[in-house]
């Protein structure tokens, strides 16, 4: 039996130039993270993130609370299949036809832009929109490959890696809830449904063996609940 930690990234900078890179409450949660790791001396036999570079930040503050302990890390491999869905490239598919089917969807959101909650009300519509697959175009970025694109890169981490194995992979919400489902064989609907509920810097874990995989832990907080800081515990 081998485990599978997955951890989503810490806060990414909403409403910024940049989304794709940690905001200070994100690099906080990535610290919070790898000295809990660390505590617990859990020896990682490999550990991947995807391209992104909130990804990449996040698996960089547990490697240094590590190297700071004197544990050893072994080198973070890349692999795409772990990144998030391109949100900007769903919006845009979606978002012409949603307005068109209510013209007032945005007026909330565009009042204020960085309302977090008028923006997710919004989202989460598009998304399930996006999820159900009756709206597909050529062209477009589409659920059902993006979640068989995350399966095969957890089959791949599986075959390359073995039993008797700890891994950690550094992603996102949308890779997360494809990998519950894969586990659970949960509707489309169910897992983006999840997808929602997983929180920054949270830690998820699944086990392997014999042609199985299972859920073992879902959106583990702990270490950020035992810092009492309440800030911390974010979702976007």
């Amino acid at each position: 039996m081998s485990d599978i930690y997955f951890i989503r990234h810490g806060q990414a900078s909403f409403g910024a130039q940049n989304y794709d890179r940690l905001s200070e409450k994100g690099v906080i949660q990535a610290t919070v993270l790898g000295k809990h790791l660390a505590e617990l001396e859990i020896k990682f036999d490999a550990i991947y993130f995807g391209q992104m570079d909130r990804q990449q930040k996040t698996a960089k503050g547990m490697m240094d609370a590590y190297q700071a302990k004197g544990l050893s890390v072994p080198r973070p491999l890349v692999d795409d299949r772990f990144n998030e869905y391109d949100s900007e490239a769903v919006w845009d598919a979606q978002i012409k036809w949603m307005l068109e089917e209510d013209p007032h969807l945005l007026d909330e959101l565009n009042a204020n832009p960085l309302n977090n909650a008028a923006f997710q009300k919004v989202f989460s519509r598009l998304v399930q929109r996006w999820v159900s697959g009756r709206f597909d175009s050529q062209g477009d970025v589409v659920w059902s490959d993006f979640k068989h694109q995350v399966v095969h890169g957890i089959q791949s981490i599986i075959d390359k890696q073995g039993s008797g194995k700890k891994i950690a992979v550094f992603s996102s919400g949308g890779p997360i809830c494809a990998a519950v489902q894969m586990a659970l064989g949960l509707s489309d609907m169910k897992a983006i449904e999840i997808s929602w509920q997983v929180m920054n810097a949270s830690i998820t874990r699944f086990r392997y063996g014999s042609g199985q995989i299972s859920l073992t832990g879902f959106n583990e907080i702990t270490h950020l609940e035992l810092t009492k800081d309440r800030t911390l515990l974010t979702y976007r």
